[in-house]
């Protein structure tokens, strides 16, 4: 059995697994963004209603959005600030008398799909997350790769798209990380509507914008081929990077199965490798793959363990 939660700025997640990966339990409650005290309890509150139903006391995985330091384990980014700069994984484990360990919510889902879902069975995982903006995790052979600063796999970010915006006529906007030109604020779902709402002077939601799309209107197609081309050269890059076996998709965009598939295309095209079958695929996980993905990240660790054993 396994417990794990998935941390987001809005709500906390909770689920306990058996050993198949089952989900025997699931719950959700609101975030204390800024009350660490109230964060803390919320947690806690989880973990020993948990206990006390199923009379085990599990270690504990958590997903969460942001970065980690590897040097010191203190978050280092994150949109709930109660928790920014804190030791997650260490304090944790003390207030809760168990190991606790902690990860990027899209490595999560990396490992998630790395494991059980659509790219089981591969080496080389790029799995990326196209829901209110983008983000990106990595897994080879079963584990996240090493790194300096804790960030990796944000190919949301440092990137320039306002070349793409110029020629097709839209205005670039200022990203969440304070540069502009970034991927993140035009390749989620919030991406899309921007894009459409330029072209047609209407601001819908995305599923509005793919609705229509299918339907033949003229207009939702344009919006759909400026957003593929902006996802698809960005990643094109990545795969040329890392040559990936798989790219399972995550977030809201994950449900656009056309979509997906007409990115994939654009994708194969561009890059610099030869990719017969479908590359870009919706993940298997894609609605639970950081949550699941938490409650693997004992499995991942007992695994890296016996493997420098041997």
């Amino acid at each position: 059995m396994q417990y794990a939660f998935d941390i987001g700025g809005s709500k906390i997640e909770f689920g306990v697994f058996s050993d198949a990966g089952d989900i025997l339990l699931h719950s959700k409650s609101p975030t204390p963004r800024d009350n660490r005290d109230a964060f803390i309890a919320a947690l806690s509150d989880a973990v020993s209603d948990a206990d006390s139903e199923f009379g085990e006391r599990p270690d504990i995985g958590i997903s969460f959005a942001g970065g980690l330091d590897p040097q010191t384990g203190a978050i280092i980014t994150a949109n709930v600030p109660a928790i920014k700069g804190w030791k997650l994984g260490a304090e944790l484990s003390a207030i809760l008398g168990r190991r606790v360990l902690v990860e990027n919510d899209a490595d999560c889902f990396a490992l998630a799909e790395a494991i059980s879902g659509a790219a089981k069975g591969v080496r080389t995982v790029f799995a990326i997350i196209l829901g209110t903006g983008v983000g990106g995790g990595i897994v080879y052979d079963g584990q996240f790769p090493g790194g300096c600063s804790g960030i990796r796999g944000e190919w949301g970010h440092g990137n320039d798209v306002t070349g793409t915006l110029i020629r097709n006529g839209l205005a670039p906007v200022p990203c969440g990380c304070g540069l502009t030109g970034c991927l993140d604020a035009w390749g989620g779902a919030r991406g899309l509507e921007h894009i459409h709402a330029q072209i047609s002077g209407n601001r819908v939601t995305s599923f509005d914008v793919t609705d229509a799309w299918r339907a033949g209107d003229a207009l939702a197609k344009r919006s759909i081929d400026i957003y593929s081309e902006l996802v698809a050269r960005e990643l094109a890059l990545m795969v040329n990077v890392l040559d990936p076996d798989c790219i399972p998709v995550g977030g809201g965009i994950a449900s656009e199965g056309l979509l997906i598939a007409q990115i994939d295309a654009l994708v194969r095209d561009r890059a610099l490798g030869r990719y017969d079958a479908p590359l870009v695929i919706p993940g298997a996980h894609a609605r639970d793959g950081g949550l699941r993905g938490a409650a693997m990240l004992h499995q991942m660790a007992s695994q890296k363990l016996l493997g420098r054993m041997h």
